[in-house]
């Protein structure tokens, strides 16, 4: 783990337990992220663990959504501009997962948990059918975006590509994906 010091069982919640699971990701990579590998990092032992998450999926998740809170712009973001505000979360879920050993992964099987204030998945919606699309293709739109980022990312990682010799095709792929949505919206 990148911390030199474990975690002090006094102060272990939620949130240092997904920090440590975050720089125990970026140490081991997905498959070696075990909860006797984090409770070891932690300097506790493995059942304290479920007293905060009822499994590793749990944990995924959480991991998933601490990732996308660094990396979405709030929905009032880009004021008018739902197209560059579509196109800096991409390029941001994108960053993030990058910036992570194995962070595609993380992304890639999130469910939302639920408990972010920061990740309202019907005020992004709200914020596309403000701007002119049916609630349908605000829904669609965010997922397809969101899907389309990770999954770069996934191949990304998984071919061990350099994400600056990709970057023009994301971006290509994006810029496409963003006029196909831009189709959509009504007027």
């Amino acid at each position: 783990m990148s911390s030199d010091s474990p975690v002090r069982a006094s102060s272990l919640d939620r949130p240092a337990i997904v920090r440590a699971a975050l720089d125990l990701l970026d140490d081991v990579g997905f498959d070696g992220l075990s909860t006797r590998r984090l409770a070891d990092a932690l300097g506790i032992k493995g059942p304290s663990l479920y007293w905060h998450f009822r499994n590793m999926r749990e944990l995924y998740d959480h991991m998933a959504e601490a990732m996308l809170e660094q990396a979405l712009p709030a929905p009032e973001a880009y004021p008018g501009d739902w197209e560059a505000w579509l196109g800096a979360g991409a390029r941001n879920i994108r960053r993030v997962a990058l910036s992570r050993r194995d962070g595609a992964r993380i992304l890639a099987g999130a469910r939302p948990t639920g408990t972010s204030t920061v990740l309202s998945f019907p005020h992004m919606v709200a914020r596309l059918e403000r701007e002119g699309f049916s609630r349908a293709d605000a829904t669609a739109s965010l997922r397809a975006l969101g899907r389309y980022a990770v999954g770069w990312v996934l191949d990304e990682q998984m071919a061990m590509r350099a994400p600056e010799e990709s970057e023009p095709f994301f971006e290509f792929g994006l810029k496409a994906m963003l006029a196909g949505i831009a189709q959509k919206r009504q007027t």
